[in-house]
């Protein structure tokens, strides 16, 4: 492998993958930096069905048609009410939205990326960017080898932590403080294949089900009020018998519950998406809350936007970045808004910590 590229990519999930694929169509050089030597087990995740043009323009859209991935047509909430509410997706345009196994959507990713001929660093750990007047230069390493990578690019692909933009002392602004508790659970026979969510008082349930009678189960709350791990297990199964609905649906073991992990699942953002010569995409640059259904989609979007951008800058088109800042901030305009009205909705626990503070937040957004 060369050290000499146009374009480094550091982070290999859905936005650093769609970068690649993006910037393949252009023949650009470039590499993939990544500190996992393989594709690691992640939440689940849906797509919704209005997700399908952008897969489609990418050229991943057959990557659905596999048995992992399970077509779904409709989510059921509570949420605002103690109405349960059904919406269907069987009447849109883009009928059924999918499922994802993330873990095996994003091996498909890499097995593309693969397939062109990009330079692929995996295991290797970022160290430090240079950001030099005419190239930007990253130091990589794995075990005992280092390695000096040189570009006139480098895209931030790492997620929330956003580690390029962190070693060039660009900072992400933490908008709120809202936290989720994750754990998978076997259940005892299939259930429906729909996204389940339920508002209760101290957050909201989020189930999502895989191939197999596996489900992904997530709480969200605020990190004010996350018990101690020795407390954790009282703490979830307390959240879990205030729902209506969703405790029909799972009775979690034991090992199940103390199986979990945390992790941040508020707004994040920097104060601009892109720098002289470098570029974020997906959480690295706007991290959503997962109620909004952003998610996988707007990684992949952002990737594939932030794949053209370079590509024109490479050009010589000078106001590229700029009309990328354009399509960020824009969608995160109509999130934010989108944002305000979900959480205004649950009116239900005017005394809850939760929904005091997080209508709080989301309004000061």
């Amino acid at each position: 492998m060369q050290n000499s590229y146009q374009v480094i990519i550091v982070g290999a999930g859905p936005a650093g993958l769609a970068s690649s694929l993006t910037l393949s169509t252009y023949n650009i050089p470039h590499c993939i930096v990544d500190a996992n030597t393989n594709s690691v087990l992640k939440l689940g995740d849906s797509l919704p069905p209005n997700a399908k043009p952008l897969l489609k323009q990418l050229g991943i859209l057959h990557l659905l048609i596999s048995p992992e991935h399970i077509p779904y047509y409709g989510n059921k909430s509570i949420w605002g009410t103690n109405e349960v509410h059904q919406k269907e997706f069987i009447e849109g345009v883009y009928g059924s939205g999918f499922l994802l196994d993330r873990l095996h959507f994003e091996n498909q990713l890499r097995g593309l990326v693969k397939k062109n001929r990009t330079d692929f660093y995996q295991g290797y750990q970022l160290k430090k960017v240079y950001n030099h007047e005419q190239f930007v230069e990253a130091l990589i390493q794995k075990d005992t080898e280092s390695l000096h990578l040189k570009a006139k690019f480098i895209i931030d692909a790492t997620g929330r932590k956003a580690s390029v933009c962190r070693h060039l002392g660009v900072l992400k602004h933490n908008l709120d403080t809202q936290f989720t508790v994750s754990f998978w659970h076997q259940t005892a026979k299939k259930i429906p294949r729909q996204i389940w969510i339920e508002a209760t008082e101290n957050g909201w349930w989020y189930l999502s089900p895989k191939a197999t009678n596996e489900v992904n189960c997530m709480f969200f709350t605020l990190k004010d009020l996350l018990p101690s791990r020795k407390e954790m297990f009282t703490f979830l199964t307390k959240e879990l018998q205030k729902t209506q609905d969703i405790k029909t649906i799972i009775q979690p073991t034991d090992i199940e519950f103390n199986d979990y992990k945390i992790m941040a699942s508020g707004t994040s953002c920097l104060e601009k998406p892109f720098g002289e010569n470098w570029l974020a995409v997906g959480d690295a640059a706007f991290s959503y809350d997962p109620i909004s259904s952003y998610g996988i989609t707007s990684a992949l979007a952002s990737g594939f936007y932030g794949g053209h951008a370079i590509a024109a800058r490479l050009k010589d088109e000078e106001d590229a970045f700029i009309t990328y800042r354009y399509i960020i901030e824009n969608g995160a305009k109509s999130y934010l808004n989108k944002l305000e009205h979900q959480y205004n909705m649950e009116q239900r626990w005017p005394k809850s910590f939760y929904w005091k503070n997080r209508l709080k937040q989301v309004s000061l957004v």
